[in-house]
């Protein structure tokens, strides 16, 4: 049997980081559950009751999980500037962390510089972002989580307009999986080198 050695070890810890990465990041789960659908229902159900529904989508969420395929999407994000840029930030602060730990990130923030080919009469847009959930899942665990109404009440306060449709990407340079066994790999090398001139690493 081979010695484990320093760079043996290196090479097993780095490798299950990104095994934690790879779980963390989903993104082909299987599809909600007539079960899970009721549950994420009846939470909606209640928040409308106390006047809270998350932007009165009670009825597209319903028909969208009732199609659901488990897959990841991209939600596109039309949005106006705010009327309250202090509550555009409040809301950044606290959405971005309800993402991470569901394993969503944003891959694409922009705003249009021209107006170029657009429908008569069409209002313009100010920023178009593009963010990444694992799961239709997610996003229904993230709008009943408690504390939502805060979050919704944030939302509506931070957009003057907004138009948002989710996304099955077809064709993308982005691949975040790709990207984080680069990153993963070029710090291995690096903590090797270092290492490496340490005897108690090469002789372990």
């Amino acid at each position: 049997m081979s010695r484990l050695t320093g760079p043996r070890i290196l090479a097993l810890a780095f490798g299950l980081l990104y095994a934690i990465f790879w779980f963390w990041y989903g993104g082909a789960g299987r599809p909600l559950s007539d079960a899970e659908i009721a549950r994420y229902m009846a939470r909606l159900d209640a928040l409308a009751a106390g006047e809270q529904s998350p932007l009165g989508l009670r009825g597209p969420l319903e028909a969208w999980a009732r199609a659901d395929d488990g897959r990841e999407f991209f939600m596109v994000n039309l949005i106006d500037d705010p009327a309250d840029p202090a509550a555009a930030n409040a809301y950044n602060r606290v959405i971005l962390p309800e993402l991470i730990k569901r394993g969503g990130v944003p891959v694409f923030i922009s705003r249009p510089f021209a107006r170029f080919i657009e429908p008569a009469g069409l209002e313009g847009w100010d920023q178009v972002a593009i963010v990444r959930y694992r799961s239709l899942r997610d996003l229904l665990d993230m709008i009943t989580a408690p504390g939502s109404e805060d979050i919704k009440h944030l939302k509506e306060a931070s957009v003057s307009k907004t138009h948002v449709f989710p996304t099955h990407a077809v064709f993308s340079f982005i691949w975040m999986r790709f990207i984080a066994a680069v990153l993963l790999a070029m710090f291995g090398i690096a903590l090797h080198v270092v290492l490496r001139r340490f005897d108690w690493y090469v002789r372990a």
